[in-house]
C-alpha cells in the first residue's frame, strides 16, 4: 500500500515512516522541516520527499490524491511553541487539519491523525476518552478543534479520521525538538554530558511514558480500524504512571551515574500534576497494548543517542 506521513520527518512522523518501509510499503513524507530533519528517514526507493506546509490546502490534496491512507503528525506539537503567537500555532494545527480532512472527504481517503492528553490537563486521573475536557491552553483549544472537525467529517460527509490522544512520548529521533522534547529525552540529554538534570517542583509529579514503538504500532492499528472507528479518539499510553525522580533514577542506573535532580521552583501555570491513560477503549477496538517497559525503552533511547553522538 502507499501512505502519506504528514510532519513524517519529525519524531513520531519519522518513526511511522521507518515502520511503514520496513514493512515494504510505499510511503511519501510531507513536512515542511520546521521540526524535522531528512536525516531522520529512510533511504529507500519506496520513499519520497515532499516539503510543503499542511496550511497549502492545495499542495496538500496533491499529496492525498496518490495514497491509500493518511498519518497526519503534523503540529505545533507543543504548548510552549503557542507562547510567541497563538494564531500560528491555531494555523498550522486546526486550519492545515480542516485541510486534510476536506482532502480525505475529497479523496475518500482514511486518515489517522494526533491528539493529546494534554486534553486530560483539569481532569483527575486515570484519564478517559468519555472525560469532558475544557482546553486551559490554545495549544488544547487547537486539538480539541481537531477532534470535533474529525467527528463533524465523519457524520457530516462519512470520512473516516480516527484521532489519537498521545500521551508522553519518548524514544529515538526527538532531538530536533531541542526545549520542546519530551522529559525523558531532556533528562537523558544532560545526564549525558555530565549535568543534572533540572526538575520543576520535587520531583514527585508523574506522568504516563509511552514508547514510540508502541505509538507507531497504534497508528497502524488505527489505521486497519478507520472504517469501523471513525469519528472516535483513543487514549495511547501504557495505563502506568511514573514520577519524574524515577525516570532520574532508570535514567542514572542505564548511564553508570550518579548524577541527582536540580529541584527548582515550579514557572508553570495550571501544570499538570500527573496523567495517566485508561486503555480499555483503545483496547477492546484497536487491539492496542503497549509492549514496551519503560526500562527497556529508555535503554533503546540512550542507545540511539549513544550512536547519534559517535557518528558526530
Amino acid at each position: 500500500m502507499r501512505f502519506l506521513v504528514t510532519g513524517g520527518a519529525g519524531f513520531i512522523g519519522s518513526n511511522i515512516v521507518w515502520r511503514l518501509v520496513d514493512e515494504g510499503d510505499e510511503v511519501e513524507v510531507f513536512d515542511d522541516m520546521s521540526l524535522g530533519k531528512a536525516m531522520n528517514l529512510p533511504k529507500s526507493a519506496g520513499l519520497k520527499v515532499a516539503k510543503g506546509d499542511v496550511r497549502d490546502g492545495a499542495l496538500l490534496e496533491g499529496a492525498f490524491s496518490r495514497v491509500d491512507g493518511v498519518f497526519f503528525d503534523a503540529a505545533r506539537s507543543s504548548s510552549p511553541m503557542f507562547v510567541p503567537d497563538p494564531r500560528d500555532g491555531v494555523e498550522v494545527n486546526v486550519m492545515g487539519f480542516l485541510n486534510a480532512l476536506e482532502a480525505a472527504r475529497r479523496r475518500d481517503v482514511p486518515i489517522v491523525y494526533a491528539s493529546t492528553s494534554s486534553l486530560y490537563s483539569r481532569c483527575e486521573p486515570p484519564h478517559r476518552e468519555d472525560m469532558a475536557v475544557v482546553p486551559g491552553s490554545f495549544y488544547e483549544y487547537s486539538f480539541l478543534a481537531r477532534e470535533m472537525a474529525a467527528r463533524l467529517y465523519h457524520e457530516l460527509y462519512g470520512v473516516c479520521a480516527v484521532g489519537l490522544r498521545y500521551f508522553s512520548v519518548y524514544g529515538p529521533r526527538e532531538e530536533l525538538k531541542g526545549k520542546y522534547a519530551n522529559n525523558i529525552s531532556q533528562f537523558a540529554w544532560e545526564m549525558m554530558k555530565g549535568r543534572r538534570p533540572v526538575i520543576y517542583g520535587d520531583g514527585t509529579q508523574t506522568r504516563d511514558f509511552v514508547f514510540v514503538e508502541d505509538v507507531v504500532e497504534a497508528n497502524l492499528l488505527a489505521m486497519k480500524s478507520a472504517a469501523r472507528a471513525g469519528g472516535e479518539v483513543f487514549n495511547v499510553g501504557t495505563g502506568v504512571e511514573t514520577a519524574f525522580n524515577t525516570v532520574v533514577e532508570i535514567l542514572g542506573e542505564e548511564l553508570g551515574t550518579r548524577l541527582r535532580p536540580a529541584y527548582v521552583e515550579n514557572p508553570i501555570k495550571n501544570y499538570v500534576r500527573r496523567t495517566l491513560a485508561e486503555t480499555s477503549k483503545s483496547e477492546r477496538v484497536l487491539g492496542f497494548r503497549a509492549r514496551v517497559p519503560l526500562r527497556d525503552g529508555i535503554r533503546k533511547t540512550l542507545d540511539y543517542y549513544r550512536k547519534l553522538q559517535t557518528s558526530g
